[in-house]
């Protein structure tokens, strides 16, 4: 769930507000708490944002290309994930932003996320959306808020992870908000062979099918169809992450397959090491994408190769869309959208 803007709030003609609403998670309550809070100043090198730009911070102002780049109302997504990108860092020194856990995460923890009327993010994490455009049907706001995680995780995962080769044949489980977008990355950008779909609602199966999904089965069904139709597996992408699927994926992958782990449904899972080893699998995990990616993934979404499916709606609602989330009512994303 994320928080997207489609305007610039209606009184920042004069510069933006003092106060703004925000939701947030006060410790020891399950239900965000929707309070005024003074709207955020941004620091040296930080851009504040409401969807669009709306003041940057005194070396991002200074930085000829910086402030070209996130210049005053330009449309643009948040990368959450915020490197430190220091030259010192581990991760970040071996161009791998998006394992950075020297700066906090934006939402994560006790550090403010994006469930209010305007946000700030240091400028190297702020990416602007093609065609600067918010009327886009293609790029509506909700859509590019729920870009940012939604169509960013999967598309990391496949193709600067997996590296998903044109006509390889991979099966997904997880057919939720990320699950139908790596169907259509896989599908329709990395030109997949044939690209079969599990999971265990029917409605998430029919969505798969819509999207791009050469089958659709539950599991259950996985290794029947495979067999009737002779398919050999080179990729299972888990967006679920318990055992029993990555038992199945180990069992239908062919020998040299990779399994890509993505979903965290259960804290701990077991490999079969013999299994693994008689078959010379590749495991591979991955976490969040970097600004390359969220570039490539909008780039995807303004060329129609990748359509996320997403309900914008009010911010009022956020503990209503909260709740659904716990009770599994809502498959795909949800965008809160401030004053609508």
């Amino acid at each position: 769930m994320s928080t997207s803007h489609s305007t610039q709030p209606s009184d920042s003609s004069s510069g933006s507000p003092d106060m703004m609403t925000a939701y947030r998670f006060v410790p020891g309550s399950i239900e965000p708490k929707k309070e005024l809070v003074p709207v955020p100043t941004p620091g040296p090198d930080e851009v504040l944002g409401a969807g669009i730009v709306v003041a940057l911070g005194e070396k991002v102002a200074k930085d000829p290309e910086t402030s070209r780049r996130l210049a005053f109302g330009t449309y643009v997504g948040v990368l959450t994930t915020n490197a430190c990108e220091s030259p010192e860092c581990d991760a970040c020194s071996r161009n791998l932003p998006n394992l950075c856990f020297r700066v906090p995460k934006l939402g994560i923890g006790r550090v403010d996320g994006c469930w209010a009327e305007y946000i700030k993010a240091r400028a190297s994490t702020v990416v602007p959306v093609p065609g600067n455009d918010p009327s886009d049907a293609r790029l509506a706001p909700g859509t590019v808020a729920a870009a940012t995680d939604a169509v960013l995780t999967p598309w990391h995962a496949l193709t600067r992870v997996a590296e998903v080769k044109r006509g390889q044949n991979i099966v997904l489980f997880g057919c939720g908000g990320l699950g139908l977008n790596a169907v259509q990355i896989a599908k329709h950008v990395l030109g997949a062979g044939t690209v079969v779909a599990s999971d265990i609602k029917p409605e998430s199966l029919a969505a798969a099918r819509k999207v791009g999904a050469d089958f659709a089965v539950k599991p259950d069904e996985m290794k029947a169809l495979l067999g009737e139709k002779k398919l050999l597996v080179d990729i299972v992408v888990d967006m679920v992450g318990v055992q029993s699927t990555v038992d199945i994926g180990i069992d239908i992958l062919r020998p040299a397959g990779t399994l890509l782990l993505i979903g965290l449904g259960a804290e701990r899972v077991e490999i079969p090491l013999l299994t693994a080893a008689m078959k010379q699998l590749a495991i591979r995990t991955t976490f969040g994408g970097d600004c390359r990616d969220l570039e490539e993934c909008f780039d995807a979404i303004a060329e129609g190769k990748v359509k996320p499916e997403v309900e914008e709606r009010p911010m009022d609602e956020c503990g209503r869309v909260v709740h659904g989330l716990a009770k599994g009512e809502i498959r795909a994303r949800v965008a809160l959208v401030p004053r609508l």
